[in-house]
């Protein structure tokens, strides 16, 4: 009987909200927001009116919309660096260049306006743009050493500049996407992953790209 209230009081002190479940929310809420305005309408007020937690909440998560976007951001990059390492780490060029662009296209047909708002908002807001282009320079990166590990294999031949060359397939990819994806309606998302797998394997093993 002496250990019920001190029960008692606990129960009504525990949080409503798992702080997990409360920060998975806000980052729904706001993904929901980019899918309908520009990021510089999104405010913390916006998001916090689609959730169910009370405007202090937020800050329990972000210190400001900078870095929800930010979150956003990282969120989705995993996503796609998850379907990029079935290239990255595979070991036959055609059939994983193929399924890394089928799992590209999968994200982008979940999240395509989403990254496309993202990607208009780096052109006005610094620490977006900030933010973004790190994430596209970690795409760059990898697909560079990638090139430098297929040519070590004698898959890849000379190319004018391995670094350049990552780099121009990396922002044709982002672009491209955002385009054919990003908005509505959108693009075939079949279409859309033999073009870019065309271009990839012309440009990478041209002439001796398995078929």
């Amino acid at each position: 009987m002496a250990g019920s209230p001190a029960s008692t009081t606990t129960a009504r002190r525990r949080p409503k909200h798992d702080p997990k479940e409360s920060e998975r929310e806000i980052l729904e809420a706001a993904e929901q927001l980019l899918r309908e305005r520009p990021f510089r309408e999104v405010t913390v007020e916006a998001v916090m009116s689609r959730t169910g937690l009370k405007r202090p909440a937020f800050y329990v998560h972000f210190r400001d919309r900078h870095e929800l976007a930010l979150r956003v951001v990282e969120h989705i990059g995993h996503e796609l660096f998850a379907m990029t390492d079935r290239w990255l780490r595979g070991d036959d060029p055609h059939n994983d260049a193929r399924a890394a662009f089928e799992g590209l296209a999968s994200v982008y047909l979940r999240h395509g306006p989403v990254i496309r708002a993202l990607a208009d908002a780096s052109g006005a807001d610094a620490k977006v743009e900030l933010a973004y282009r790190a994430l596209v320079q970690q795409f760059i990166d990898a697909t560079a050493r990638h090139i430098r590990e297929e040519q070590a294999r004698g898959r890849i031949g000379e190319l004018a500049d391995v670094d350049e060359t990552a780099r121009a397939l990396i922002w044709l990819d982002e672009r491209y996407l955002s385009e054919a994806l990003g908005r509505t309606p959108q693009a075939d998302p079949q279409v859309v992953v033999e073009v870019l797998h065309s271009i990839w394997t012309s440009t990478l093993y041209g002439a001796s790209a398995p078929r």
